[in-house]
């Protein structure tokens, strides 16, 4: 009786897992469902209270209407997607990076957004008009394969680059410039991988062809070719996938992994604080996070973008398939005023998307920057402290016509990881995504850099299995054990 109960509810549960992925979670009118990062919006200390428990009373005041908003957050983008298409309609707005957008995109598993959202002359549209210039150029210029632009489907969020944190009293600058200095025996066992094949395989791109990428900077810096040619061929580089490349990628990470402390994913920022490692391959915002925290313990890092190239990146919000629009609309808009997009970057420490004045001058006051009306007033040998960094490409429409470029007497640091400048970004390039070839050709690439390293439940689940099985075999033994001696005092 035991085993057939046993037979039917595993066959039960195997049936529900079969049909899991066809189970559609109904909308709600009054209910958003959001999905993103952990530690990606305001929050207050105190009260626990986020921006998107804000945006239930911002809603009832402009429409009398009373909302629920339910937050839910994600670790990885593969986890968010798979939980995707296991339970489809589980979501109505959430905030995938660039390479995952353009997989579900492709995969027709977003809703575009409306007309009206994108309408520019709405004045109550906050993203539209305070997005910068060249992250809507971005969305704009990248279109999918049913010829529609990444901005149909995709309002951006946050955005910033990789690079290195690195202590610059461990660390020689003039090798930090470079991703060799991850191969570099000098620092060995002092940086990290990330425990990420998407990134780790890009970095070493970037390693297997410094000559090439070195050779287009050169052509940039003499006029051979202009910014966009250079760009352009940066991105074409940055994302190759050929067999050629493949091999060549996995043999220079074999080498990266002899080299390095270890792979990691968020545990490199507090380990560059400890000073456990003195290199770490970043995101900016880590590298803010990390900058911040280490100078409250007395220990300075820095931040740099390998001069070969890197990769930017930017985090979107996207309305899965079945979502309620309105809602999801309702509070892109409300994220994407300049007073919350300034209390997110207070409190994430990557930079917004949205731009204009409030944000401009937020930046200046909070990085002590010098605007270029007040350097003009400046002499010539405070002039000389200062170095200018030119952030026309983001902020492009300031009010009076004011200068974009400021000047800053800190290099490198936290500034810097925010907003990059122009030199920087040309260099950098966006992640493709892999289609299902390219992605089993990388995993097996991943697998065989990784070794036979197994994830920690994995292992946990083994462990378990074995201590059953032993288990089993104890109390079999002793069964017997104790029966033959119940036996043998019965016959006597």
């Amino acid at each position: 009786m035991m085993k057939k109960i046993l037979t039917f509810a595993i066959a039960l549960a195997l049936a529900f897992y079969i049909t899991l992925p066809n189970l559609v979670v109904a909308k709600q009118d009054n209910l958003l469902r959001i999905y993103s990062w952990e530690d990606y919006i305001s929050t207050d200390e105190e009260t626990g209270e986020t921006l998107a428990d804000e945006f239930e009373d911002w809603y009832k005041a402009k429409t009398g209407k009373t909302i629920r908003v339910e937050y839910s957050t994600f670790g990885t983008n593969e986890i968010m997607y798979n939980e995707l298409k296991i339970s489809p309609g589980s979501y109505d707005l959430i905030c995938p990076s660039e390479y995952m957008i353009q997989k579900m995109i492709n995969e027709d598993m977003l809703e575009e957004y409306s007309a009206e959202f994108l309408d520019e002359t709405n004045t109550e549209n906050h993203y539209v008009r305070n997005v910068s210039g060249y992250i809507k150029n971005l969305f704009e210029s990248h279109q999918t394969k049913n010829g529609k632009s990444w901005a149909n489907y995709a309002a951006g969020y946050m955005w910033g680059t990789m690079g290195f944190i690195y202590n610059p009293d461990k660390i020689d600058q003039n090798d930090i410039v470079h991703w060799k200095a991850v191969w570099d025996e000098k620092y060995k066992n002092q940086s990290t991988l990330k425990d990420s094949v998407r990134d780790t395989y890009f970095m070493g791109l970037a390693y297997v062809y410094s000559n090439e990428l070195t050779t287009l900077a050169t052509q940039f810096k003499n006029g051979e070719i202009n910014s966009q040619q250079y760009n352009e061929q940066v991105n074409v580089i940055l994302n190759r996938t050929d067999d050629e490349t493949i091999a060549k990628v996995e043999e220079a990470l074999k080498q990266a992994k002899k080299n390095v402390f270890g792979f990691e994913v968020d545990s490199g920022k507090n380990d560059m604080i400890t000073g456990k490692i003195n290199v770490n391959f970043a995101w900016s915002g880590d590298a803010v996070y990390a900058i911040d925290e280490a100078e409250e313990q007395g220990v300075y890092l820095n931040y740099s973008v390998p001069v070969e190239g890197s990769n930017i990146f930017f985090d979107g919000w996207v309305m899965p398939k079945g979502a309620n629009k309105t809602l999801a609309e309702e509070f892109v808009n409300y994220i994407s005023m300049p007073e919350n997009a300034c209390a997110n970057m207070d409190y994430i420490g990557y930079t917004s998307v949205i731009a204009g004045d409030e944000v401009f001058d937020r930046m200046v006051d909070y990085f002590e920057l010098t605007t270029a009306e007040d350097f003009a007033s400046l002499s010539s040998a405070e002039q000389s402290q200062l170095t200018a960094v030119d952030l026309s490409y983001f902020f492009n429409d300031l009010s009076d016509g004011r200068s974009s470029t400021v000047y800053t007497d800190v290099v490198g640091r936290q500034f810097y990881a925010q907003y990059p400048d122009l030199d920087t970004i040309n260099r950098c390039a966006i992640m493709n995504y892999f289609d299902n070839e390219t992605n089993e050709k990388i995993s097996i690439l991943w697998e065989n850099v990784k070794g036979t390293e197994l994830p920690v439940w994995v292992l946990v689940m083994l462990g378990t299995l074995v201590a059953i099985y032993v288990g089993q075999i104890v109390a079999k033994k002793i069964y017997k054990r104790n029966r033959a001696k119940y036996i043998a005092q019965t016959r006597k």
